[in-house]
């Protein structure tokens, strides 16, 4: 009898799930239904796509940007440069700047940096400004990934898993439920919450992305600076003295390693040679 009750309530499972998937057909015409936080429709997205001019709108809702800023600056102002994009990001409380990465580091003498962000589109200009100050923008490039597919199977997962949880949620309230359907159906009911939970972290990552740009801004040196850092003959003369210990070290070492073989090598040589002489003895005989 309990795998009977138990058959029954599976079945009732997937058919409210079929109905759930059904209505939703139903209600959008051959797209699906999708609400987000706010009780907007996919219906309404749709008829305001198909408006005059506004073809474009979807896509751009839709579009994540990344910017890269390549900017050259003085010796001197570059860790101070770096300093105040770090500051002025912080002091953004209208974009919400927030900062991800910040390296600094020197080669040879010559500092770099770069400092990556998150912040809202009104955002990007001024911080732009405030690193370009007494510098040279000498590189800009800009990457969109359209994020409309995953939006829209987020949305679709979480129309129907609402739905499903809806009518679950109804069926418990039934009188005529028996505890192990209850049970059956609170497993259910709990499994269906956690994906809602899951998809809903998505969307908000999603329109995250959506609604915020990251932006990347690398410092460096001009070229001439790197060009006047180049010395190879001084080089050479300053490493004179490394490179001359560091040859007789690579000589001391292959010595260290022929010296063993030699010791094999040269008994093996002279015995080879007594062997040839014998033969070419025993061979002088038998033509004799």
């Amino acid at each position: 009898m309990l795998e009977k009750n138990r058959r029954g309530v599976r079945a009732l499972v997937i058919a409210l799930a079929l109905v759930a998937l059904a209505g939703c057909e139903k209600k959008s015409d051959g797209s699906f239904a999708m609400s987000d936080a706010s009780g907007g429709s996919a219906r309404t997205l749709a008829a305001a796509a198909m408006a005059p001019g506004a073809a474009a709108q979807p896509r751009t809702n839709s579009l994540a940007y990344e910017h890269t800023i390549s900017i050259e600056t003085t010796k001197e102002a570059l860790p101070a440069r770096l300093r105040e994009i770090e500051a002025a990001c912080r002091a953004d409380q209208t974009s919400g700047c927030t900062i991800l990465d910040v390296s600094s580091h020197a080669q040879d003498d010559l500092p770099n940096g770069s400092i990556r962000m998150r912040l809202a589109p009104t955002g990007v200009e001024p911080i732009v400004a405030v690193a370009s100050k007494d510098g040279k923008v000498i590189g800009r490039s800009t990457h969109a990934e359209d994020l409309a597919e995953p939006i829209a199977d987020t949305e679709r997962q979480l129309a129907l898993l609402t739905l499903h949880r809806d009518r679950l949620a109804e069926l418990m309230k039934s009188k005529d439920i028996k505890i192990d359907q209850l049970i059956t159906v609170s497993r259910e009911l709990a499994s269906v919450q956690s994906q809602l939970d899951s998809l809903g972290s998505q969307r908000a990552n999603l329109r995250r992305r959506v609604d915020t740009e990251l932006l990347t801004i690398q410092l460096s040196l001009p070229r001439h600076d790197y060009a006047a850092n180049n010395t190879p003959v001084t080089d050479a003369f300053r490493d004179f003295g490394s490179d001359f210990r560091e040859a007789i070290g690579m000589v001391i070492r292959f010595f260290a390693v022929l010296l063993p073989w030699l010791v094999v090598v040269l008994p093996g040589i002279f015995l080879l040679r007594l062997f040839w002489r014998w033969i070419g003895r025993l061979l002088t005989r038998r033509e004799r």
